[in-house]
């Protein structure tokens, strides 16, 4: 899920292209392009697979406004050394913005305004034609031709997100579930963070605006939130269920999210940028199908091993680039540490995904201290770190 803009980063890119300040100054997009290649040589080698036989397909959804843009990012940089008829790009649909009485917002005297139908817009995106030419190609015709089964979604502005996890799709397929959802502990009862919890007898996303603050700190038996299972927007799909979507998916509500909504004033032929929300903007979210579900699955997961969105501008101190690449290098460090290394205070170490994945393939550091900062694509460049 890859539609955002990175407006509220500063930034003119589609998020997926920022770079949020590593050593190597790589983007996010490369980032998760090297951990699929990584994981593709890893399985290769543990199933005894010939080299390049073993293929990750890489569906990116991006929006009306990020689309053209994204596929001229990964052209340009040779789609960071995957096959590129294995990464196939799909947009998410649009839906008018209205005004603050449910009025349609025109942003021309001809012309409605629409804003990105959010990232519960993926299934209908699906079953969209991935191109004007051919209407019969969708991402779920792809995965029906691959024969891929099951299915990691995952939102791109997360520089932790292990891309097609084995563990996570693993237990799964253990648990036979349709649709799944990796959640991370709570930070503290007051984080303004939705949580997967059961309505009756369905599961949901329960948002923290839905919860008092009596239930916030409730605890279980084991002094555990009572409701902390933190949402991370990190979910698991049979290909079947995702076929399966479109029979409910009008029963689905829209969430309205209110905004400045730029529009044309119609008395005066003005164009207006508001300073303030002026209307609202309808959302769909991807955890709205969690209710319809049959077969249902939740992992939790360590926080600081696979969850540290990028959110906000620069310098704000909370989901920004400084938190990001400061998980993403302490994760690195805890790398080199499991495998027998020590790393001086402060020094920083950034390991390529496309060297290990999650922390694998490092024996060869066991014993060595790492006294100098830099980036690794290699274990040899690791010894010039010594």
């Amino acid at each position: 899920m890859a539609g955002g803009q990175g407006t509220r980063l500063g930034s003119t890119a589609p998020k997926g292209c920022y770079d949020i300040g590593l050593p190597s100054h790589k983007s996010l997009f490369q980032y998760q392009a090297e951990r699929i290649a990584r994981l593709q040589a890893v399985a290769e080698k543990e199933c005894n697979k010939a080299a390049g036989s073993v293929i990750i397909p890489w569906y990116v959804m991006t929006s009306g406004p990020t689309r053209r843009e994204t596929e001229d990012y990964f052209t340009k940089n040779k789609f960071f050394g995957l096959d590129a008829k294995n990464v196939i790009f799909f947009e998410q649909g649009t839906l008018p913005c209205l005004t603050t009485e449910g009025k349609i917002v025109l942003d021309s005297p001809s012309h409605i305004a629409v804003a990105p139908d959010g990232n519960g817009g993926l299934y209908a995106a699906t079953r969209a034609p991935l191109s004007q030419e051919d209407k019969s190609h969708s991402v779920l015709s792809d995965l029906k031709k691959r024969k891929v089964l099951y299915v990691h979604a995952y939102c791109v502005d997360n520089c932790l997100v292990k891309v097609a996890d084995p563990v996570f799709l693993g237990y799964c397929i253990n648990k036979q579930a349709d649709c799944a959802a990796k959640v991370v502990p709570k930070a503290s009862p007051s984080e303004s963070v939705g949580v997967v919890a059961r309505r009756g007898d369905k599961f949901s996303v329960v948002e923290y605006s839905e919860i008092s603050q009596e239930q916030a700190n409730m605890r279980s038996d084991n002094n555990e939130l009572a409701f902390g299972a933190a949402n991370i927007a990190n979910h698991f799909y049979t290909t079947s269920y995702l076929n399966s979507v479109e029979s409910f998916e009008e029963d689905l509500a829209f969430h309205i999210a209110r905004k400045k909504i730029p529009f044309v004033d119609l008395e005066t032929g003005e164009f207006v940028k508001p300073s303030k929300p002026n209307g609202m903007k309808l959302e769909m979210f991807v955890f709205d199908v969690f209710p319809y579900t049959q077969r249902f699955a939740v992992l939790e997961v360590a926080r600081n091993e696979e969850f540290s969105p990028l959110k906000n501008a620069p310098g704000t101190g909370s989901d920004d680039p400084g938190t990001s690449r400061r998980d993403l290098l302490a994760q690195h460090r805890r790398f080199l540490e499991a495998a027998g290394a020590r790393v001086e205070d402060g020094v920083q170490i950034e390991i390529s995904p496309s060297l290990s994945y999650s922390g694998e393939g490092l024996e060869l550091v066991k014993g060595k201290t790492f006294t100098k900062s830099g980036h690794v694509q290699s274990l040899e460049e690791l010894d010039t770190l010594l």
